[in-house]
């Protein structure tokens, strides 16, 4: 699901008129494959959805495939029509489950190797994302901690802390290029759209 921006340009906290009902609140569950297509229609746009597919395919290749990510920030508001500016990139955090049969040190050793992926600094270079990464392997109590914590920052808008909504994508097909996956059509979907407006600003 990929909710219209509302009145304030950004995506809804919830749909229709009860936020209690967990079905229409965010996190909104989506895909890459929407996210191309509601999107994609803006250079800039396509510029930071192709760093994320790069992002999740480099993810995928070291075996962090079994998880989800939150989008937000600047990309899931209508920046465009709210501060004349493109977004300057996405706000990503990744809940992952560590590659099966890696011990404690390996994965260590992995994140140490591949900085790019694992500090938001240089992710943010080489990919557009201010990306982090929640294990879900930790404590339940740390989990939840951490989910309170990055809820709570992507949930309302920097500035002046209007509430707003956050996208939900899954980690699936991240890693394989053949065209059958879904990251693999959201690349395809994006090499072939034609220009136009971003779907939510029409």
């Amino acid at each position: 699901m990929l909710p219209a921006f509302n009145h304030s340009h950004v995506l809804p906290p919830f749909l229709g008129s009860d936020p209690t009902q967990a079905a229409g609140r965010a996190p909104y569950l989506t895909s890459m494959q929407e996210l191309a297509q509601g999107f994609g229609h803006l250079a800039e746009r396509r510029r930071l959805l192709h760093g994320l597919l790069a992002y999740r395919a480099d993810l995928a290749a070291l075996g962090f495939v079994h998880g989800f990510q939150w989008l937000d920030g600047s990309f899931a508001e209508n920046v465009e029509a709210q501060a004349q500016r493109s977004p300057s990139d996405i706000d990503l955090v990744t809940f992952v489950h560590a590659p099966a049969g890696l011990s404690t040190p390996q994965i260590n050793a992995l994140l140490d190797v591949h900085p790019d992926l694992f500090n938001a600094e240089r992710a943010k270079a080489k990919y557009g994302c201010d990306a982090y990464v929640v294990p879900l392997g930790k404590s339940p109590e740390n989990l939840v901690q951490r989910v309170c914590y990055y809820f709570g920052l992507f949930s309302h808008r920097r500035g002046d802390h209007v509430w707003k909504g956050v996208l939900q994508v899954p980690l699936t097909g991240g890693g394989a290029n053949d065209g059958t996956n879904e990251d693999a059509q959201a690349r395809e979907i994006l090499d072939n759209i034609a220009p136009g407006e971003n779907h939510a600003t029409a």
